[in-house]
This record gives structure tokens, sequence and C-alpha cells, in this order.
């Protein structure tokens, strides 16, 4: 009989144990078994220690039963190291060595199992490193992979056959660790011929670790075959095929600073000199590094063969460059340059280089960091020549610029909180006043709005968060009183900044992904992580209108502030009109009458009568009488006697007599009367007679 089983071990595939099985409930009888787990090569896929083997049901998932037992069978030799099924292949191979150079696909030994190295590029290399020994490391499954186990030895293979490889002929020069290697370069190794290969390659067939018959020779070198006896020798080298550069430029000096299109020559035996001509940027950066003809090919190309030196050429001209017609400042080193700024830099004195700094905004930071010309060529391009000096420009304009109508918004201030779609105002100029006005972005890029000075809309960095809108000249009008959003917004705080959310439109799918915020009135929605995320993109699941948006969307709480109104005068114009009158007459008169006068009369008279007089007398008297006399007398007189008589008395005397009597025509003293009226003196007796 074996060991009884014991869950709190760990039981694998091959295992045995005993068990006792009820066999008929009723009568109380039972008998005892053997059982060999069938079920899972490591413990955490078997399924041997959750089923017990008593139970019929459950052993015929993970047991095989080996029938009844009897006594107790001798203890196996204690051993704390699992037992695996066999591996596929017959034996055992070599036994696991400690430092050994394993390649990709080898086998190896260890405790009775076999294991096989891994093919992945260079992870073969910790195949022979203690820390990753197979089965007995931390490790090991990164390097090996199990096999199964094994048992006896492996029928040792033939000794290698080469038929297979092709002849090479002759053998080239033996391997030697010391040489160093070029592209194309053939040696001999163990009787085999490897050529080194093409650049960037090439550079490994001098190294250690990559010899032609080590394990990462396939890096390096490339086999042609076996061979057997000697290359015969060529001839001396010749330069048939290289081109006759005539003369030759300097020689090569390590102390000097080369750039690109620089020519040097090196002398590579008595008589037989080559040219190097130094490659484009940014490969111009090693020609001060490395030598012509270094075996890493950095910087140089070989161009031909000279002789001789090379005839002084004239000196330089512009003939091929624009006249800047003057020049701008000259270069400092201590100035600060921004894009698109230009500088001149002396030549010999009477001429001088035109150089422009980039418009790109990381590029032209070079500009201040180095001078033009720089070896590099970071930050400056050459645009010209020029001499003189460059006549002052105008005032700038803004020609170019769209004017925005209603004047300036409130100037950038680094104190103050602002977020998506916020307008601000920068001043570039005093006299003439003018000023640039920014909006901030949205989100995430609205987050640089509020990010310091360094992304203010007057720093290098204003991009990032705001984008340029037009120019502006004045103040704007500030609303009459507090007014809410025409358009409420709805914000969300992302931690400190605000973040408008907007509302969910089927002309927006295309840009929904997984985090997107949309909302429905003041509840905000949040898009899931893929693969849900595709959903967004369909209206069919649309937040709270379909049966199914809930795959997609994600309640994400409620709008901040969205119905308060502002607490001063908004920054930008409100996008409805005020409440205060507009600054042109309406094309036709209004239903009713204003209530209070306007400021000015107006320059032409109504079609009707007001409703009431002024309170007031026209400041002058009307050019030519009203067609009917006022309904009262004026409350002072005329400044001047009327020329004719009134039709009727006054009803009191003048305050002083006229300048000078009038001529009378009645009767005088003693003409004959009926009436006072008839006589000069206004007197008529009862005899009928003036007096």
């Amino acid at each position: 009989m074996l060991p009884h089983l014991d869950v709190r071990l760990g039981v694998l595939l091959g295992v045995l144990v005993s068990a006792t099985r009820v066999v008929n409930a009723t009568a109380g009888t039972s008998v005892k078994k053997n059982f060999e787990c069938n079920s899972g090569s490591q413990p955490a896929l078997s399924h041997c220690p959750n089923y017990d083997p008593s139970n019929a049901i459950q052993a015929a998932a993970a047991w095989i039963d080996l029938g009844e037992c009897t006594g107790t069978a001798a203890a196996p030799t204690p051993s704390n190291k699992p037992t695996y099924a066999k591996w596929t292949g017959s034996g055992c191979p070599a036994a696991w060595v400690d430092g050994f150079a394993y390649e990709g696909g080898d086998l190896a030994e260890v405790n009775g199992n076999v294991y096989k190295c891994s093919t992945t590029p260079f992870v073969n290399a910790w195949c022979g490193n203690p820390s990753y020994k197979p089965g007995d490391s931390t490790y090991w499954q990164q390097a090996w992979t199990l096999l199964g186990s094994c048992t006896g030895t492996m029928s040792p293979s033939k000794a290698p056959s080469f038929s297979t490889i092709k002849s090479a002929g002759g053998c080239p020069e033996p391997y030697a660790a010391s040489t160093t290697y070029e592209a194309g370069d053939k040696v001999e190794a163990n009787g085999l011929a490897y050529q080194c290969r093409s650049w960037p390659n090439s550079a490994w067939c001098s190294m250690n670790g990559y010899e032609p018959d080590g394990p990462n020779s396939k890096d390096a070198w490339t086999l042609l075959g076996y061979c057997s006896g000697s290359i015969a020798p060529t001839s001396s080298p010749n330069f048939a095929k290289l081109a006759d550069a005539g003369g030759c430029p300097k020689v090569y000096s390590d102390a000097s600073s080369y750039e690109a299109g620089d020519k040097v020559s090196i002398e590579v035996n008595p008589g037989t000199i080559l040219i190097y001509e130094c490659q484009s940027f940014p490969n111009s950066g090693y020609c001060s590094q490395y030598e012509p003809g270094h075996w890493s090919k950095l910087g140089w190309t070989l161009k031909g063969y000279c002789d001789g030196t090379i005839s002084p050429t004239k000196a330089p001209s512009f003939v091929s460059l624009t006249d800047n017609n003057g020049c701008p400042k000259v270069y400092s080193a201590t100035a600060t340059y921004e894009a698109n700024d230009k500088v001149s830099t002396d030549l010999d004195g009477t001429n001088s280089l035109v150089w422009k700094c980039s418009s790109d905004i990381h590029l032209s930071r070079y500009c201040s960091q180095y001078e033009p010309g720089n070896p590099a060529k970071l930050g400056w391009s050459l645009v010209g020549h020029c001499d003189g000096t460059i006549a002052p420009s105008k005032a700038p304009t803004f020609s170019k610029l769209t004017d925005i109508t209603g004047g300036c918004p409130r100037v950038y201030s680094k104190t103050t909180k602002y977020e998506e779609g916020d307008l601000v105002s920068v001043v570039v100029s005093a006299d003439p006043a003018r000023a640039v006005v920014y909006e901030c972005k949205g989100w995430p890029q609205g987050a640089y709005c509020n990010a310091g000075e360094n992304f203010s809309p007057e720093s290098a960095n204003a991009a990032m968060g705001w984008t340029l809108k037009g120019s502006c000249t004045g103040t704007m009008t500030p609303t009459a009183s507090p007014i809410a959003y025409p358009d409420p917004k709805c914000r969300w705080y992302n931690g400190t900044q605000p973040v408008i959310i907007r509302n969910w439109s089927a002309g927006s799918l295309s840009t929904y992904t997984a985090g997107t915020r949309v909302r429905k009135h003041d509840r905000i929605y949040k898009c899931k992580s893929y693969p849900y995320s595709l959903w967004c993109k369909m209206a069919a699941y649309e937040p709270e209108t379909t049966a199914y948006w809930a795959d997609a969307w994600t309640k994400a709480g409620t709008c901040l502030g969205m119905f308060e109104p502002t607490g001063a005068p908004s920054v930008s114009p409100t996008k409805s009109p005020s409440k205060s009158p507009t600054k042109s007459p309406s094309k036709s008169p209004t239903k009713s009458p204003t209530k209070s006068p306007s400021k000015s009369p107006t320059t032409s008279p109504t079609k009707s009568p007001s409703k009431s007089p002024t309170k007031s007398p026209s400041k002058s008297p009307t050019t030519s009488p009203t067609k009917s006399p006022s309904k009262s007398p004026t409350k002072s007189p005329s400044k001047s006697p009327t020329t004719s008589p009134t039709k009727s008395p006054s009803k009191s005397p003048t305050k002083s007599p006229s300048s000078s009597p009038t001529a009378c025509t009645l009767g005088g003293s003693g003409a004959s009367c009926t009436a006072p009226g008839e006589c000069c003196s206004g007197n008529c007796d009862t005899s009928n007679q003036c007096v």
C-alpha cells in the first residue's frame, strides 16, 4: 500500500497514493486502492490536490485506479524535487555546465530533467549564467524551458560532416583576435572560411565574443564554406577604380575641427595618398572624432586618390548669395534671440554674412546658445551677404492680423485662473497703442493657461495653451449688469484646472475616445476604456437615450456652477446684444416714446406734433409765424415794440414808453366826436368835442 493522500502537499503528474473507497455504504464495506495522478505537469496546473481519489466521480477527472492494495509500500527516498513526465526524446543530454556558452536550442540536464535554452536573440547568453541555472534558480524560466524528465544517456552523434557546406577553395589568413577587420575581410577558423559582414555588423568583427567560431559569430561573420590549403597571394593593391581627384588637400590632423564638405588627405603608403570628404550633418559630427579610414566608417567618405597640391582658390565671391541690402545688427554672444531674428557676422572686414534664426519654436532656442555657422548647424541658417546698415523699419503694423472689434479684453495676469475660451490681451506697443489677443485652448492644452509665466501668451511657449486670435485697440464696454451665460458652461475640474464639458453631439462621434467627457444638460458622462470606447463613436449608444448607452458610457457627476451669473462684467463680449442703446439710429421709429428725451434734438422735424409741449421754449424764435396763435400769451413782452398797433389793448401798460411818439390821425382838440376813441387825446366831452 502506498502513502495516503495528503492534500497539503503538491501533487504532480505521476505521483502515486493510496485511498480507501467505500464499496457499500449500507453494509459499511470499503476497499483500499492505489491511485496515480494523471493531471498537470506543474503544481499550478494539477487537479489532483482538489480531487479526492476515494470519490469515484472526482477520481475519474484526475486519478488512475491501479487496483486494490495491501500492506505498506517501501518508502521512496525523500526528495524535494518534483517528478515530471518523460520528455519526447531518448536519453539525457549532457549535464548543465556553469559558464558554458550555450546557443539557442541547446539541451542540458539537471537532476534528471531536460531543459532547452531559449532561442530568443541575446537571451541565450544567460543560459550559462549560474543565476539562470535550469530548475534550480530564481530566474531560470527566463532562459530555459522544461521539456520533461529523462533517464540514461543520448547516443553520441557522429563526427561533424561538411557534406552540405560548399567548398570555399583555399583558406584565407587565420583569424587573429588582435587584428582589426573591415567589411569584406575573409579569415579561416577550424577549417572554415568566414567573411566579415557589411556595415554596421562589420563593427563587431574585431570585438571579443564575435569570433568566427564563437556563439555570436552570425552577427559579425558570414560562413563561406570549408577550405583547404591557402589562397594564392594577390598582386599589390592598385587604385584603378578610384577617381583621380587631382591635387591633394591638407593632410588630416587630430587637432583640427572639421565640418560637412571638408576634404583631407591621408598617405596610406609612400607615393599613395587618398582623399576623404567629411559627410553631411549629422554624420559630420564624427569628422573631428574619428580619422579617415576608421573601421567604423563614421564621418568620412573615400573620394579618390591625389597627387601634388591643390591650387589656392580665389577670394570667396557672393555670386550665389542673396544681397540683403544692408546688414542687420552684429551677432552678440550675450544677446537673447528669437525665431526669425537676423544677425550679421563679419567675413573679411568688408563683406558680412547674414544669418536668420529658425522659425521653429524648438530650434529657435539654439540661437541664444550657438553662434551662427556653428559646426552642428543648430539654430541659424545662412540667408545672404550684406554691407552697410539696414534703414530702420517703420512702426510694426497688424495688417496680417485679424482686427478684433469691440475693444481689447483684459490684459493677461499670471494670478488669474483661465479656462477654455477666455480671451486676454498682451500689449506690444504703447505708441501707437497696439495689443494682441489670445484665446485659452480647450482641455488638455488649456491646462497650460494656468501653468505660470513660462507658458504665458508673452512667452516662447505660448502656443502650448493659447491661440493667437488677432489684434485689438481700446477697451471693451462692460455689460450693464451681470448676466447669465446665454449658452451655460459646464465645468468639470481636473484637479484645480477647470475643463469645459461639451454637449454630446452626433457630429462629434469620431472624436470620442476612452476618457472623453460629454454632458446631457448638467449631467456628465465619461467614455469607458477600450474596447468599450469603440461604442462611444456610435449614435446608437447616446447617453440617456438608448437602451445600451451604459455599455459605452459611465456617469461622471454633474456640472459645477453651470447656471450661476458672472460676478463681474465678462472678460470677452457676450454672444447677445447688451441692454444699452445702439450706436446708430434704428431704421424705423419705436412703437412707444422713449422714457427720457434724447440728448440732442433731431435733425429733421417729426411727422406729427409731440403729445405734450416742451418744458422750455426753443432757444430762438421761429423764422415764420405759426399757422394759428398760441393758446396763451407769452410770459414776457417782446424785446422791441411792434411796428403796427395791436387789435386790442394790452392788459397792462408797458414799463417804458416807446422810443418816439406815434403820429395821431384822429381828431385833435375841438374836433367833433361821438366816442372817446375818435380823439387823439382819447377824451370826448358831452358836447361831442375832443378836449
